[in-house]
């Protein structure tokens, strides 16, 4: 007897599990990785930065809310962060300053887009856990996901 060819069902099933596994991380949705909050003073403007690391995203956008007044702005994507303009985001930048000085803490909603979906995330930046190295660096904060 003869060699039986492999039924087309099978050869079907095998190519789609090679193929898959790169259609699938091709379309990934963005994924927020950490967001990064720090104060300087050391001559380089601006003093205060606000960036958030996000994976796969075409826009990313910051808000917060204090007393309940809401703030939210667009992030520009720099390198390898997206970060907040004090131009559109000066607003923002007052009410995480305020709330950092009475509560100790400031909660921040990241939402990333991009054409395969979308990641919503808060974060609370806390003071008690930032890195303090006065006078150059009064704040420095690291929040993971």
């Amino acid at each position: 007897m003869g060699r039986r060819p492999i039924p087309v069902a099978l050869a079907a099933v095998l190519a789609a599990a090679i193929l898959l596994p790169a259609t699938a991380s091709a379309a990934a949705p963005p994924r927020v990785v950490q967001l990064n909050y720090f104060v300087r003073d050391d001559g380089i403007l601006p003093h205060t930065v606000l960036q958030a690391r996000v994976r796969r995203a075409d826009s990313v956008r910051f808000a917060t809310v204090f007393r309940g007044k809401h703030a939210s702005a667009p992030a520009r994507h720099d390198g390898d962060d997206w970060e907040l303009r004090h131009g559109d985001g000066g607003k923002l930048y007052k009410l995480i300053r305020h709330s950092l000085h009475r509560r100790g803490s400031a909660s921040v909603r990241i939402r990333a887009r991009s054409g395969d979906g979308s990641d919503r995330v808060k974060l609370k930046i806390r003071v008690s856990d930032c890195t303090k190295d006065p006078p150059f660096y009064p704040l420095d904060c690291t929040i993971h996901r």
